[in-house]
């Protein structure tokens, strides 16, 4: 009786272990495992790049600009050459916050939700309703991806692996045919990779 009340208290522990193990790890793609900023000052613009993790695809670019269109045109009406190791954007800025227009770009999943398959989903979030289970599926984390702008300018942002490259980045500022592009050789930047949290 007491080896198998001890054996049962064994298992007991056990299982609780590995409960406590995978809720642990069980953290969205889109959680920060660090908060690693890097900054660079080009001209009238600001180069702002945060890591969220070095080993994923989770990084994001903010491009500031306090140039001299902004004297001429409101901020909605500016718009930003961005390209990055090779690939480029247009696209509009927004009115910041700090004395500047921006625009925000994510590289990695966004709004994560924990989702499970019907008939047990009980977060009726959008997400979880358009994500098709596999047969024997569990629950599992669904996330919103990045834009048709953000995924072509992150194309060479990183690896095969999700680790990041180095990025090169030129930028110009745009309105109404009026540009701020540095005499038309454009702003340049470059961030070396983060390979870790420091």
């Amino acid at each position: 009786m007491r080896t198998s009340i001890v054996a049962a208290a064994a298992a007991a522990a056990c299982v609780l272990m590995a409960t406590q193990d995978s809720q642990a790890s069980f953290y969205p793609p889109d959680y920060p495992i660090c908060s690693a900023r890097d900054t660079q000052t080009q001209g009238p613009f600001e180069l702002i790049k945060d890591t969220k993790s070095p080993y994923s695809r989770n990084a994001q670019l903010t491009v500031a600009y306090r140039g001299y269109l902004r004297n001429s045109f409101p901020d909605n009406e500016i718009n930003f050459y961005i390209r990055l190791n090779g690939n480029d954007i247009f696209i509009p800025a927004s009115s910041g916050s700090n004395g500047d227009t921006y625009a925000y770009l994510n590289a990695g999943p966004r709004n994560c939700v924990i989702c499970s398959p019907p008939p047990y989903d009980y977060q009726n979030a959008p997400l979880c309703a358009t994500y098709e289970f596999a047969e024997n599926q569990s629950s599992t984390w669904v996330c919103e991806g990045p834009s048709a702008d953000e995924q072509e300018i992150f194309f060479w942002a990183f690896n095969d692996y999700g680790q990041q490259n180095a990025w090169d980045i030129q930028v110009a500022a745009e309105s109404h045919g009026y540009w701020d592009s540095n005499w038309g050789w454009n702003y340049s930047g470059r961030f070396e990779p983060r390979t870790g949290c420091y």
